[in-house]
């Protein structure tokens, strides 16, 4: 973003490098390699906060020298531009002008040896629709996210609650899959995760107290295309969360957003090549390399090529269970002078042995629950598996008519291949007897995304408007058997499990008959307008959306269906009373498939029509220039599925509950000094269920919603040895209610991890080395309850990793 601040009648820099005015001489921590001096210069700002003025024509072409180490400011930008020709005028503590001596055969000197600078740009990373967000100070979050139809949007300007996590957060956790990343947020509890589990979900999560499947990550804006299971997030540029319901922003879900959304922004050629390796360790024995390579071409660098390949194999910190792990990905992108385009495909296979539960433990009604078990100890069989191979494409394009108006769209395809064998236990007693119950699940699936738009601006009088019309189409379908569900049950222990032998599936058919097909079509409209100067914006919007489902029996005859429509409108806005500082409230709905009734009940296997979920909300955001924090406070309905007793004793499954979650969030993230970085927040929510059975159970706590989650997270660089950096972070939940009945819980949990990275150079490039302690304490703990079911912690675990730049 440019903005001319700097003139001719405004400034008047000293010849060479010397400062009329003093300049901050606190010494700070830079790593900023070699690249083109625009970029080099944004990497500076964003450090530093400063403001540097230069002309287009005196860094035309050029490029940096490599900054590391701590320095003065000053400093840092005299080094910056080691080679160039060029040298740094100060003009004040924290502002500075970049000049080129020879471009005026006189040196342009005045009568007092100063030299008049032609119109100079004062230069930050804007935030546009096409490219991830720039990293905000510190390098661990971004400035902004993608709101859906609404496109890129900064932090102060998102009537929303939203978080990006960077590659760079990413990298120094060492973070596989999108589990690891939402760790970091206090809004948001892992439920199960994929690499560990049996999940057909996969990674699974509570974002506000409710839940969120992998299914429902958005691929780069696009819904239902994600990977199947897992998401390995080191080939992502960036991990992105909007909290709140989302019908408007993102449109359907199947799997559940009703509480938020996540979505995954895959990496790009960057303007300098990388080649970039990285081996890797985790305990017990799990081993992995990691390839990132990228490079520009054309005249102008139009053409970009990114390609990554993951491999890890070997035993996990559970006794008896490893994992396998094989990635590849590939992005391809062009950016003209209007027209900007990309592909992006990618294919995972991954498959775990003795993973854990699907959904965990279930407990007899009439006993307390249980000490969480060993979580590095053996529960499942060795027999027991879950495996997936599933691959994606997605392409899109934008191009701009003028300088006012964009057409965009794209369309993306995946398709996936799960097949497990493995145990749901039920746990009888508080000595850890159980009963496990086995199935054998293969499940296929393919699902077809679209979309297609026009946004634009104009004005109207002094109110500025940007508006977006989108129509989308979502296709999924599914093949799936449940028939072999319990087909084997024994006799187990949660803290002794015995060793049982395979049970026989001779005559499964992996090959699953169809169970649905779903059609969803949706036609959205949204408009943000600018008042006084966009001291205050307001953005109104609607979505059509149809929801069709057909379901089959396993013969192909139809068993069941709807065909259902929505409007979901949405509000939003934001007031800026102070230059830093943001107002917001918001009221939005959610969509997503209703839920199917449980085995055991007398409608079992029942499709409920959609849901539709309500949410209003304030906060106020503040940015301290290096450092943001924000508080939110929400309410959210959701309608809630109970089991009722009919006159003949059987159970019926319906959706005729409610449950409301109301609660109080605060945020924060950046730079407290130049030398800590802070992560972290507080959530507070207050789960109620306010439609029950009779309404026996009208006023208590909801299923699984603490009522306390704390995320707090330190990086700090000290001075005595250069290069590193040590890091901690401690995660925190309150107990939770696993019935409705509120007489079964499970106990708050701690957990804290310590890690350190050294930077330094071996054979002359650039050397990253990074080692973590996960659940350092080595805890054992329940984490989280969905539906009566629990699921564990994980072990404490050993991460080493070391990445090396060529």
């Amino acid at each position: 973003m440019c903005s001319s601040l700097l003139g001719t009648a405004g400034l008047l820099a000293p010849q060479g490098a010397s400062a009329q005015q003093p300049a901050s001489t606190q010494a700070m921590r830079f790593d900023i390699p070699a690249q083109p001096l625009r970029a080099a210069i944004n990497a500076f700002t964003r450090s530093t906060g400063w403001e540097v003025g230069f002309t287009s024509q005196a860094i035309a072409g050029k490029r940096s020298s490599p900054v590391g180490g701590t320095l003065p400011p000053a400093e840092a930008l005299e080094a910056l531009l080691a080679g160039t020709g060029l040298s740094v005028s100060i003009s004040g503590p924290t502002t500075a002008a970049i000049v080129d001596p020879s471009a005026r055969s006189d040196g342009g000197a005045t009568e007092d040896g100063s030299i008049a600078l032609d119109t100079i740009s004062v230069e930050g990373e804007a935030i546009d629709n096409w490219n991830a967000p720039p990293s905000y100070a510190g390098g661990q979050v971004a400035t902004g996210a993608k709101l859906g139809i609404l496109g890129n949007t900064s932090v102060m300007d998102a009537p929303f609650n939203i978080a990006g996590y960077t590659s760079k957060t990413i990298e120094d956790q060492q973070a596989v899959t999108v589990a690891d990343v939402v760790a970091n947020d206090p809004s948001v509890r892992v439920y199960t995760n994929g690499l560990a589990s049996s999940a057909g979900v996969g990674d699974s999560f509570f974002i506000r107290g409710f839940s969120v499947g992998n299914y429902s990550i958005l691929l780069d804006g696009y819904g239902g295309i994600s990977a199947d299971r897992i998401i390995p997030v080191e080939t992502m540029e960036s991990v992105e969360i909007l909290k709140g319901p989302n019908a408007l922003l993102n449109g359907y879900t199947q799997y559940g957003s009703l509480g938020g959304s996540i979505n995954v922004v895959p990496k790009r050629a960057t303007d300098d090549p990388i080649t970039r390796l990285t081996a890797s360790y985790a305990s017990d024995g799990l081993f992995g390399t990691h390839i990132d390579y990228g490079r520009r071409f054309g005249e102008n660098k139009e053409w970009g090529v990114r390609v990554n390949g993951v491999y890890r194999d070997g035993d996990t910190a559970i006794d008896g269970q490893s994992t396998q792990l094989g990635v590849a990905t590939l992005a391809l992108d062009y950016r003209g002078e209007s027209l900007r385009a990309s592909l992006d495909v990618g294919y995972i296979d991954q498959k775990t042995i003795a993973p854990t539960g699907a959904a965990g433990f279930s407990f007899a009604p009439d006993m307390p629950i249980p000490r969480a078990p060993d979580l590095s100890k053996q529960i499942y069989q060795d027999w027991e598996y879950a495996e997936s191979k599933s691959s994606y494409a997605l392409g899109k394009f934008e191009d701009d008519l003028n300088s006012s108006w964009t057409v965009y769209g794209g369309a993306g395809f995946s398709q996936y291949d799960q097949e497990m064998l493995a145990t749901d236990i039920y746990v009888t007693d508080l000595a850890g007897n159980a009963i496990a119950t086995a199935y054998y699940s293969p499940i296929q699936g393919r699902a077809a995304s679209a979309q297609a738009g026009v946004r634009g601006e104009f004005d109207t009088g002094t109110v500025r408007h940007q508006v977006n019309l989108n129509t989308s189409y979502l296709y999924q379908t599914m093949n799936q058997e449940s028939n072999y569900y319990g087909f084997y049950a024994f006799e187990t222990n949660i803290y002794n499990a015995p060793v049982i032998p395979r049970p026989s599936t001779a005559g499964f058919s992996d090959n699953p008959p169809k169970y649905w097909d779903i059609n969803a079509p949706a036609v959205t409209i949204a408009d943000t307008m600018s008042f006084f100067e966009d001291r205050v914006l307001f953005t109104a919007g609607a979505r059509y959306q149809q929801i069709k489902v057909d379901v089959f029996n396993p013969d192909g005859s139809l068993s069941q269906g709807y065909d259902k429509q929505a409007v979901t409108p949405a509000f939003g806005l934001v007031v800026k009373p102070l230059e830093h500082m943001s107002v917001y409230a918001n009221y939005i709905e959610g969509l997503q498939q209703g839920p199917v009734a449980w085995p055991g009940t007398e409608n079992a296997g029942q499709v409920f029509p959609p849901m539709l979920t309500e949410q209003m909300e304030v906060g106020v955001k503040y940015d301290f220039g290096t450092f943001t924090a924000t508080v939110s406070v929400f309410e959210i309905t959701k309608p809630s599925s109970i089991i009722t007793t009919d006159s003949s004793g059987a159970s019926v499954f319906s959706v005729n509950g409610e449950q409301r979650n109301r609660g109080v969030e605060v945020n924060l993230f950046g730079e407290l000094t130049a030398r800590l970085r802070l992560l972290g927040g507080v959530a507070y929510t207050q789960g109620t269920l306010t439609k029950t059975d009779d309404g026996l159970y009208n006023g208590n706590t909801a299923v699984g919603v603490p009522r306390w989650q704390g995320n707090i997270g330190l990086e700090w660089d000290p001075e005595l040895v250069e290069g590193l950096t040590l890091s901690g972070r401690l995660i925190a939940t309150s107990s939770q209610y696993v019935n409705q009945a509120n007489t079964q819980t499970i106990p708050g949990w701690t957990r804290i991890d310590l890690g350190a990275q050294y930077r330094t150079e071996a054979f002359g490039n650039p050397l990253v080395l990074r080692a973590a302690f996960e659940n350092v304490a080595d805890t054992n703990y329940w984490a989280a309850v969905s539906d009566g079911w629990v699921t564990m912690g994980l072990p404490r675990t050993f991460k080493l990793s070391a990445t090396m730049d060529f």
